[in-house]
């Protein structure tokens, strides 16, 4: 018969402690600083995301929003600065101006959730400087690049609307019938109808 004595369980536990508790002291402290850190750039995030909201907020002038763009670089809010300052760009005739803000934001902001916007807003602006083949490009690129945008119907008037100017008629007719095929419930689509009317007399 065997008089083996088994150690208990707390001698197990006691022994892994002395060998590893440096190891556990180190991953703990690297788990609490990483979870420190974490918690930093979330609250840093949240709290830059705040003051760029509220320094948006109260712009109102191009030089506001050029200081939201500014301090602000590269975030949604720069972008809906930069839409705002194009769009009071243009209502001031500063069309050469307000191309050059969209463009830059395009270029800068291909994410951006008014991405497909700025395509037409670019399309209209080049419209009413009276360049219509740079107009019918931008809203050809922004139909194209964004086909379920929430302006591509616009913008898809846009391109018809410069065929008709061009005397294109049946481009026009063709883009003016894809609208209401794409959007049939969109007011695009119930402006194409009307205009389609005008071409057919």
């Amino acid at each position: 018969m065997s008089t083996e004595t088994v150690p208990p369980a707390d001698f197990e536990s006691s022994e892994f402690w002395e060998q590893n508790k440096n190891k556990v002291i180190i991953y703990a402290g690297a788990v609490v600083a990483a979870l420190a850190a974490y918690g930093l750039f979330q609250y840093s995030t949240l709290k830059k995301a705040a003051d760029s909201q509220a320094l948006y907020a109260k712009a109102t002038t191009a030089a506001d929003y050029e200081n939201v763009i500014k301090t602000y670089p590269s975030s949604v809010v720069a972008g809906n600065a930069q839409l705002q300052l194009a769009d009071q760009q243009r209502s001031e005739g500063k069309y050469d101006e307000s191309i050059a803000t969209l463009r830059d934001f395009i270029a800068k902001h291909p994410k951006h959730p008014l991405i497909a916007g700025a395509w037409t807003s670019l399309g209209s602006t080049y419209e009413a400087q009276g360049k219509k083949d740079e107009a019918l490009d931008a809203y050809q690129q922004g139909a194209t690049k964004y086909p379920n945008g929430y302006t591509t119907p616009i913008a898809m008037l846009g391109e018809a609307r410069i065929y008709n100017l061009q005397g294109k008629k049946e481009d026009a007719r063709r883009v003016y019938e894809d609208i209401i095929a794409r959007f049939p419930d969109s007011v695009g689509s119930h402006e194409a109808m009307r205009e389609l009317r005008f071409i057919k007399k």
